[in-house]
């Protein structure tokens, strides 16, 4: 009788000869009859998926590495800047902008046929400082604010497909954020809010139009108080399209609570938004962490389950997954959680991780 594992070793051997090391096949959930997983990579997200894949870039990696450039090229079908189009970054005195960096990106989407989604007009951790010791009152505050919504969303008119409006509003548990430009200057910091997304839409009225936040699908409360404001725009005529959960999470985040949480989110029937997707896999946060098969394992069943539940959304409210980040070469995880992180779906060497063969299972 011919022994099955015999040919299935000849025909893997054979396999991975004949790839470069960015194309190797990597298998997960191997059954006990030594039997691989149905859905080697033989796709990238992109080619498969039948919504947007983003990734968060940044122009000095796109122009500093090839392979950094020519991963996001292969792999995503959107970008999103990860601080280049946020109004610090543009907005650099009360008569000057500098798009020199958001031109970039928006030239590098058109060049390779990608879209572009822009993050983000309004954030309360990224008003220049200039503006913030300006001391306007809130009548100036917002005229000067309506001038740039207005400047940036118009200059990009048609090139920009989407935006982050508005980030971050609430705090954990759902009430205001308390931070001391918005709160102190408006009575009503929704409504301020809301005529925001009106004077987004004025300048730009085919760009979709987001709120996006963190820890959304788990904070109830947090949860409960974007609904609200969804309804309050509904009710008013503010033109909202959809809602971004950031998705930092874990490999130990509850999968049940997220679940439950993503299908309140989705309720809205809004376009729903996987905004800045990568995954912990170093949770205790320990120098001693080592990123092995099996913990390789768990991350690529997280990517996959939280790709087969997006998936589970009808059609017409699926928008786009996105990573935040490229490679676990450069990722803000390193620094603001641990040294030993390994979120995303490149390795530091932009080879396919487990992570990757996850997502790509999850995809319909």
């Amino acid at each position: 009788m011919i022994n099955k594992k015999y040919i299935l070793g000849v025909l893997t051997a054979l396999l991975f000869a004949s790839c470069s090391d960015d194309e190797k096949v990597v298998f997960i959930n191997a059954d006990e009859d030594g039997g691989t997983n149905p859905n080697p990579v033989t796709q990238t997200l992109k080619e498969k998926a039948k919504f947007k894949i983003g990734a968060a870039v940044k122009m000095k990696d796109l122009q500093g590495e090839a392979n950094y450039k020519n991963a996001v090229i292969k792999h995503y079908s959107q970008i999103t800047a990860e601080f280049e189009m946020k109004m610090a970054s543009i907005w650099t005195s009360s008569t000057a902008y500098n798009y020199m960096a958001a031109d970039y990106l928006v030239d590098f989407a058109k060049t390779n046929n990608m879209e572009v989604h822009g993050h983000t007009l309004v954030w309360y951790d990224s008003f220049p400082e200039w503006f913030k010791k300006a001391q306007y009152d809130s009548i100036a505050f917002e005229a000067k604010v309506k001038v740039y919504i207005t400047d940036v969303v118009g200059r990009y008119k048609g090139k920009v497909k989407s935006w982050d409006v508005v980030n971050e509003v609430f705090a954990d548990g759902g009430a205001m954020r308390n931070e001391t430009v918005i709160n102190s200057l408006f009575k009503d910091p929704i409504g301020f809010y809301g005529r925001c997304f009106r004077y987004a839409k004025a300048a730009d009225p085919d760009a979709k139009l987001f709120y996006n936040d963190y820890s959304v699908v788990l904070d109830g409360g947090k949860r409960a108080a974007i609904k609200k404001m969804v309804a309050r725009f509904k009710a008013n005529g503010v033109p909202i399209d959809g809602l971004g959960d950031q998705y930092h999470y874990a490999t130990d985040t509850n999968r049940q609570t997220m679940k439950t949480g993503f299908t309140d989110m989705a309720s809205t029937g809004l376009l729903m938004h996987i905004s800045e997707l990568d995954i912990k896999v170093n949770t205790s946060k320990s120098d001693s962490y080592v990123f092995n098969d099996t913990e390789n394992q768990k991350q690529a069943e997280t990517y996959k389950y939280i790709v087969s539940m997006y998936e589970e959304l009808p059609q017409t409210q699926k928008f786009a997954i996105s990573t935040w980040g490229v490679t676990d070469k450069y990722t803000w995880l390193t620094a603001f959680w641990h040294s030993k992180e390994y979120p995303l779906l490149l390795d530091a060497d932009y080879n396919k991780k487990p992570a990757y063969q996850g997502f790509l299972d999850g995809l319909k």
